[in-house]
């Protein structure tokens, strides 16, 4: 769990296919495109195509900062800048190293998860556009943010655990 590859390796994949999701739908995309809903799907925010997927790609683009520069930032820190449990146990010279790993690799997980949740509501956006009423799928994003709350309470349950179980004294 503390190596980082494979959640770097898993978000590239994802932004890979959300990428390839978003050229192959491109072309079928109207001009002007619906680009916020109300919760019962109905559009009532309009974009140029263009603009759309501009604003999709930056916004997408924001989940490598959660995932992949905020660990650097948090390793560059000294220890005393670092808010952690046991942070004298944590991050002594034998530990730092493991216990950067396994941060980066969590926050590595978190953004797979945010870049998941935001590439499905584009996935959702851009099949309401090809509806002839332009509705949106509430019910199915409900379940995209459903599915991304559950796995965060689980990613704070394993950083909280990891971080007492292994406390000065174990």
């Amino acid at each position: 769990m503390s190596d980082p590859r494979l959640p770097r390796m898993m978000y590239f994949v994802l932004l890979f296919s959300g990428l390839l999701m978003m050229a192959y739908y491109y072309p079928q995309m109207p001009q002007r495109m619906a680009s916020h809903f109300d919760a019962g799907g109905r559009a009532n925010g309009w974009q140029s195509r263009e603009g759309f997927f501009l604003l999709t790609v930056l916004v997408i683009s924001s989940s490598a900062l959660i995932g992949f520069f905020a660990p650097r930032q948090i390793a560059s820190q000294p220890n005393n800048r670092i808010n952690l449990p046991n942070r004298d146990y944590w991050l002594a010279p034998e530990r730092r190293e493991r216990t950067m790993n396994f941060i980066a690799a969590m926050m590595g997980w978190f953004g797979c998860g945010v870049l998941f949740a935001l590439i499905a509501g584009t996935y959702l956006a851009m099949r309401a556009n090809l509806a002839p009423d332009r509705g949106f799928n509430s019910q199915s994003m409900l379940v995209v943010l459903g599915v991304f709350l559950a796995s965060l309470i689980v990613w704070m349950i394993c950083f909280i655990r990891h971080f007492q179980r292994a406390s000065p004294g174990s």
